[in-house]
């Protein structure tokens, strides 16, 4: 099913993200530490448990609210594409819970099947260019600043 795969995609990107740990964005930071912190959270997401993906796109927000100004956009850029599709997921009638019974090929309850199909599209918009472009930067400065290597 295409939503598994843009599913697992946004697990992807989070699971890049999760090995930082910024206020100004230094390395002792609030930002750096509750980004760091988060890592562990994010390391589950690798294990296509998506049964925790809305925990973790709660702790993203609250990231991206705290970003240095630095990579405030970027982190701005990845937020929204965020909150897209877990609102395309609630237009749907799904919530992350029910992404268990779907990869085990039943349908809950009250879901929308033409809006499910639609989900597809928001999850692919996590692949652009823009997002990629976005995800590096932040990366980058998770290095370079927060001296935590992102990408291991």
């Amino acid at each position: 099913m295409k939503t598994s795969l843009a599913l697992a995609t946004a697990a992807a990107l989070l699971t890049t993200l999760s090995a930082c740990g910024g206020d100004d964005g230094g390395k002792g930071s609030e930002y750096c530490k509750d980004l760091k912190s988060a890592s562990t959270q994010f390391d589950s997401l690798s294990s296509s448990d998506v049964s925790k993906l809305d925990e973790a796109f709660k702790t993203f927000h609250s990231l991206s609210k705290e970003a240095p100004g630095d990579v405030k956009d970027d982190w701005k850029t990845l937020d929204d594409g965020i909150t897209q599709v877990e609102k395309a997921l609630k237009e749907a009638g799904l919530k992350f819970s029910d992404f268990a019974q779907i990869q085990q090929g039943k349908m809950p309850e009250g879901v929308d099947v033409a809006k499910l199909q639609g989900l597809a599209t928001e999850f692919s918009k996590l692949n652009s260019k823009e997002f990629d472009k976005a995800s590096k930067a932040i990366e980058k400065h998770a290095k370079d600043v927060c001296k935590v290597n992102l990408t291991s």
